[in-house]
């Protein structure tokens, strides 16, 4: 296939899905959603919408190197949504690759998540800050949150410590290694009205320091997969050790949701009481983009 008929073929599919999917989103307040997911044969490709943005993202492989193919995915896109130039992120994913930083441009943008708002960033990182994917895992979260003590490890930006103070969590407290995740995290927490405890910490090492301290909700969204200092962490392999040290943390019958993208992930959770939710919406149902596990302790 040529380069003119998949840029053809990927305009008519996103337009396909923006008057599907925009009008009610647009109603609801979400600003931040999916247009397509690599569901066409040889155009493996990701495109986002964040509030009027478009983020291209190609998957890339042999077959395209050396043709401008995602510049030519990417102005089709926006063609085909009336998109200025100016507001198209292009990036590039790679198998296996851990992502240093992209850049330094330093600007972010507010998009809303029904009445919550976060900030993005749409081109200094491989990832934009939000997961919009997990829209519908931070509402069920947000509806279990009233008067808990709630715990959010691998916090990233903060959104679901966000969606837990709007859901009326009497406490809050989110760990990440990185000092920018937690200023980030700090920053959305304060456009949505709300303040809590920023902790600074491998999970490993605060799991071992929390003891005397119990939590009654908690968010574990770990990498699928990471080095840190040496200690290599694998989602499918780690991930029960790393459930029932988080379960040791909490109080009884408190609540552990538990997630993860990796994409042939087989869960081990014998004995545990738990249920396997569905939390992921429409917009990315194409590739399945994350299971979810509610467990009870």
């Amino acid at each position: 296939m040529n380069l003119q008929a998949q840029a053809e073929m990927l305009a008519n599919r996103v337009r396909k899905s923006f008057r599907k999917l925009h009008p009610r989103f647009e109603r609801e307040s979400i600003g931040a959603f999916r247009l397509y997911d690599r569901d066409i044969p040889g155009i493996r490709a990701v495109v986002d919408w964040y509030g009027g943005h478009l983020v291209v993202a190609e998957y890339e492989r042999k077959q395209t190197e050396g043709l401008p193919w995602l510049t030519t995915m990417a102005e089709a896109a926006a063609s085909a949504l009336d998109v200025p130039a100016g507001r198209v992120h292009l990036k590039r994913r790679r198998t296996g690759e851990r992502y240093s930083r992209l850049g330094r441009k330093n600007e972010r943008i507010v998009v809303p998540e029904r009445d919550l708002r976060f900030l993005v960033n749409l081109d200094d990182y491989i990832d934009t800050g939000l997961f919009a994917d997990h829209r519908e895992t931070r509402a069920r979260v947000r509806a279990e949150a009233r008067g808990a003590r709630f715990l959010n490890l691998f916090a990233y930006t903060g959104s679901f410590t966000c969606a837990a103070a709007a859901g009326g969590a009497a406490e809050t407290t989110s760990v990440d290694a990185s000092q920018g995740y937690l200023d980030w995290a700090a920053d959305n927490l304060a456009l949505n009205g709300a303040s809590g405890e920023l902790v600074r910490s491998g999970v490993d090492e605060f799991l071992r320091r929390a003891s005397g301290r119990r939590w009654t909700l908690c968010v574990l969204d770990p990498p699928s997969w990471s080095d840190s200092g040496g200690r290599v962490f694998d989602v499918q392999r780690d991930h029960r050790d790393l459930i029932e040290r988080t379960l040791a943390v909490l109080a009884p019958d408190g609540v552990l949701w538990f997630a993860t993208n990796h994409q042939r992930f087989t869960p081990d959770l014998s004995g545990l009481r738990y249920t396997e939710e569905d939390t992921v919406p429409e917009d990315y149902r194409n590739r399945a983009a994350h299971r979810a596990f509610r467990i009870r302790k």
